[in-house]
């Protein structure tokens, strides 16, 4: 089933691990999200960065999303595989198999997303339990 929401960024904490004189910067983000639409509920992010001297960054993650998808309540986690081009970050992202809880027991999906300025971004997941 695909589904349609939006996220926003409530927290982005992130600090450096690895800041050589040359090449590029390595960094850790903790994020906090909440989601609206048909995935409702709030996500706990942490990505790995690396940081390009363009300014362009890549980035993998994982996120624990608590709430409700499609009218079924439980928890599950991404993995984020995503890159920033300096303007705009996109990603896509997969269910952790055996990662669903409660209702979402069972999940499998995939989905991605494209964020830039905005304060709420577009998000697609494909799932089925």
């Amino acid at each position: 089933m695909l589904t349609k929401a939006t996220f926003k960024i409530i927290s982005w904490d992130e600090e450096p691990f690895d800041e050589p004189e040359d090449g590029p910067k390595l960094t850790r983000a903790h994020i906090r999200k909440s989601f609206h639409g048909e995935l409702s509920g709030t996500g706990n992010l942490m990505y790995v960065m690396t940081h390009l001297d363009s300014g362009a960054a890549s980035f993998i993650g994982f996120e624990k999303v608590v709430g409700s998808l499609g009218g079924r309540t439980g928890s599950f986690v991404l993995r984020h595989t995503g890159s920033y081009d300096g303007e705009k970050a996109t990603a896509e992202y997969e269910v952790v198999p055996g990662s669903g809880t409660n209702e979402l027991a069972g999940l499998a999906g995939t989905g991605g997303f494209s964020a830039g300025d905005a304060a709420e971004h577009d998000m697609t997941l494909d799932w089925e339990v």
